[in-house]
């Protein structure tokens, strides 16, 4: 892009909208490459696209971060070519509800815990979330709630791991300041 295209979409975009489409593209990415890579268990990944929502969380509103996930899950799963499969409805599913509760628990306990904290509890609700799902439309089988402590501790570890990446990268990100109610 010419210096002369890039200014001109500077004055149509305003900063917060900049970063929330860079904040999308970057979780769209991340997650259609994780949900390329064959893996013996197709449906236990880290969540690494979640990096783009927990950013948009902290960085922008809960709004925007709710717009990410959305663009990710949605867009991701159609390239990955997962939209409408029962993997596109866990992930739907699971990701809205474990977002709103991240965002209860960020808003609850402020400054008391930190991204790597409210990460955690999202993989944990997540994968909880993703079983009760599992049961609604595919199993119809309480057995299916024995792996619960096991998808707990590992969407722990994988909230974890995605809240020290988001924590790493937020300190060196150079954000002007966005007014979260401007367009």
């Amino acid at each position: 892009m010419n210096a002369g295209a890039s200014g001109n979409l500077n004055k149509v975009l305003t900063p917060r909208q900049r970063n929330l489409a860079l904040l999308a593209g970057l979780s769209v990415a991340l997650y259609t490459v994780e949900n390329l890579i064959p893996l013996p268990i197709p449906w236990l990944r880290i969540g690494i696209g979640n990096v783009g929502v927990l950013l948009a969380l902290y960085m922008l509103s809960p709004m925007d971060g709710f717009l990410v996930l959305i663009l990710k899950i949605v867009v991701g799963s159609l390239f990955s070519g997962r939209f409408l499969s029962p993997f596109f409805l866990f992930a739907l599913g699971a990701g809205v509800s474990s977002y709103w509760i991240m965002v209860f628990f960020k808003t609850i306990l402020r400054n008391k815990v930190s991204a790597i904290g409210i990460s955690a509890i999202g993989g944990a609700a997540h994968n909880t979330l993703q079983l009760g799902i599992a049961y609604l439309i595919v199993v119809r089988s309480l057995n299916v709630f024995y792996l619960a402590p096991l998808l707990i501790i590992l969407g722990t570890i994988s909230g974890v791991i995605v809240g020290i990446v988001v924590s790493a990268i937020l300190p060196r990100l150079k954000f002007p300041a966005i007014d979260s109610k401007a367009s």
